[in-house]
C-alpha cells in the first residue's frame, strides 16, 4: 500500500481543491455565432489594396502630400574665413551699396537741367517777392471811406441842385429861438448860425410818429455836421409826463438822439411858429431865410436832396 507523507498529501489536496473551483467559475463553454458576412466598401477596398500594394508604387504616387514648395533663392553665404563678428558688417555693406545704386537710379530720373532751371525760377521770383513784402509794410493804410458829405466840397451847387433851390420859395427870417433849457448843448439863437443850414424840428418823445423820424435826423446830424449842417429839436410836450426833464434825458438815450434839443414846456416856440403839428420840420438858409417846412414823416430821400442843395449855396 502506498502512503504518502502528510505534506504532500495536504498539497495534493489542495491542487485538487484549486482545479474544482476552476471549472466551476469557468461554467459550460458558450456556442460561437458566425458573424454575418458584410461586403466591405469601395473605400475599405482601396485602402485593402493600398496595403497590398507593392512598397514601390506606394512610393511613386503618394497619397495627400502637399506639393513640394519651390526652391528659395539661395541666399549668399558668408565666407568660412569672415570671422563671425564681423558678418553684421558685410551685410550693412552689402545694403548700402544697394541703397547707393537706388539713390542713384533716382538722380538719373531727375535731369540735372530741369533741377538747375526750377532753381534758377526760384531765385528770379525771391526779388519779386521781397518787393512786394516790403510795399505791404510800407504802404500806408487807407484811411475809411470818405462821407459823401466831403465830395460835394465844390465852388456851388451843380445844375441839379440850382433847379431845386429855385423852387424854394424864402419865407423870411422864422422866429428866433428863446428857450432857456437845452439838452445835448448849451442854448443856442438863430441870429449865431448864419452860414449854417438849420433844420428846427418839433417833436415829443411820447409820439409815434416823432420816433419813426429820429433815425433819419441822426443819419443827417451824423453825415453833414461837419459841413455846416445843425439840427435842433424843440420838444413840445403834449401830455403832463413829457414835461418832466428827467423823462426827456431817458428818451435821449432810448432814441439815441444826438443833436440839441430845446424844452418848449409852455409852448412859446411853438405858438412862434405858429405850429400845429408833431414831428414839423422848417429848414433855414445859411443867409437865416426860412426856405421849406415839411409836415409828418416819408420823404426823406427829397428832404436829404434839400438839405444837400442850401449846403452847396453861395
Amino acid at each position: 500500500m502506498l502512503k504518502l507523507h502528510p505534506l504532500k498529501f495536504l498539497a495534493l489536496g489542495l491542487g485538487l481543491l484549486l482545479a474544482a473551483c476552476s471549472s466551476a467559475e469557468a461554467g459550460p463553454p458558450a456556442s460561437v455565432k458566425e458573424a454575418p458576412v458584410v461586403e466591405a466598401a469601395p473605400v475599405m477596398e482601396t485602402q485593402a489594396e493600398a496595403v497590398e500594394a507593392p512598397e514601390s508604387e506606394m512610393m511613386e504616387k503618394p497619397v495627400g502630400v502637399a506639393a513640394e514648395p519651390e526652391p528659395m533663392a539661395e541666399k549668399p553665404q558668408v565666407e568660412e574665413d569672415t570671422p563671425v563678428g564681423e558678418q553684421p558688417e558685410a551685410m550693412a555693406e552689402e545694403q548700402a551699396a544697394v541703397t547707393g545704386e537706388s539713390m542713384a537710379k533716382v538722380e538719373e530720373a531727375v535731369p540735372v537741367e530741369a533741377e538747375a532751371e526750377a532753381m534758377a525760377k526760384v531765385e528770379e521770383t525771391a526779388p519779386a517777392m521781397k518787393e512786394a513784402e516790403a510795399m505791404v509794410e510800407t504802404t500806408p493804410v487807407e484811411e475809411e471811406t470818405m462821407k459823401p458829405s466831403e465830395t460835394m466840397v465844390q465852388a456851388g451847387p451843380t445844375e441839379a441842385q440850382a433847379q431845386l433851390l429855385a423852387t424854394l420859395d424864402n419865407q423870411g427870417m422864422p422866429p428866433e429861438l428863446f428857450n432857456e433849457v437845452w439838452l445835448n448843448s448849451d442854448p443856442l439863437k438863430l441870429a449865431d448860425l448864419h452860414g449854417k443850414v438849420v433844420i428846427v424840428e418839433f417833436w415829443t418823445f411820447g409820439c409815434y410818429n416823432c420816433k419813426n423820424v429820429v433815425p433819419s435826423l441822426r443819419a443827417w446830424h451824423q453825415t453833414y455836421k461837419d459841413d455846416g449842417l445843425v439840427i435842433i429839436g424843440v420838444h413840445t410836450p403834449e401830455f403832463g409826463y413829457e414835461r418832466e426833464i428827467e423823462n426827456v434825458k431817458q428818451a435821449l438815450i432810448d432814441q439815441n438822439i444826438p443833436y440839441a434839443v430845446a424844452i418848449d414846456n409852455d409852448w412859446q416856440t411853438w405858438r412862434a411858429y405858429n405850429n400845429r403839428y408833431w414831428p414839423a420840420k422848417y429848414f433855414v438858409d445859411k443867409a437865416g431865410n426860412l426856405r421849406h417846412i415839411h409836415i409828418g414823416e416819408g420823404r426823406y430821400e427829397q428832404q436829404e436832396e434839400i438839405i444837400q442843395a442850401l449846403l452847396a449855396e453861395t
